[in-house]
């Protein structure tokens, strides 16, 4: 080999290719070309059979049960919600405080993400509270009656007096389609 080094090494380069041979494959090519043809694209796996195979079958039906339990839960919540718009009441509930000798007037707000063309709703008052209008008691432990809720807030001004100092719960029902809510106003009735 003559010529300069960067020569010498092209011409090396320009050998080794031209060395490149196809290997003989008897065939092999095209019958392999043929079968993955005649057998058609492979089966798609699926969720559940690569959650049934990494789980097992014993742990499989199981895992099925909880997320159905869960997903239900969910479902259910988030129906209620949308039929009335206000989630669960906490478990810790406000107090207001109110004088016995004054009038409270408890806001009602039943909310609603749609409008309801009909709800049942009922406000019931324990001893010691009495509904107040135009300036008396009203005999009367609970009112019932049906009226259709708008979109949004529903606000229902409810005025009641304590009879006496105590701790008082007033609850408040609302039957939409079947579906019972339930709320509760507690009032602190203190001397005054």
């Amino acid at each position: 080999m003559s010529g300069t080094p960067g020569t010498e090494e092209r011409d090396l380069h320009e050998r080794l290719r031209a060395l490149r041979v196809d290997l003989p494959d008897d065939g092999f090519g095209a019958r392999l070309h043929q079968r993955l043809a005649a057998s058609g694209p492979p089966a798609r796996s699926g969720m559940w059979n690569g959650l049934g195979a990494r789980l097992g079958g014993r742990l499989l039906w199981p895992a099925i049960g909880i997320a159905a339990g869960i997903a239900a839960f969910l479902a259910l919540e988030l129906a209620r919600v949308a039929v009335v718009g206000t989630p669960a009441p906490p478990v810790a509930v406000a107090v207001a405080e109110v004088p016995a000798s004054k009038v409270a007037v408890i806001r009602l707000n039943f909310s609603a993400d749609v409008a309801v063309e009909s709800a049942d709703l009922k406000v019931s008052l324990p001893e010691g509270l009495a509904f107040w209008a135009d300036g008396t008691a009203l005999p009367q432990r609970s009112f019932e009656w049906t009226q259709p809720l708008q979109a949004g807030d529903n606000v229902i001004p409810i005025a009641v007096r304590g009879q006496r100092p105590g701790r008082y719960r007033v609850a408040a029902t609302a039957l939409v389609g079947g579906e019972q809510i339930d709320h509760d106003v507690v009032l602190e009735v203190v001397d005054g």
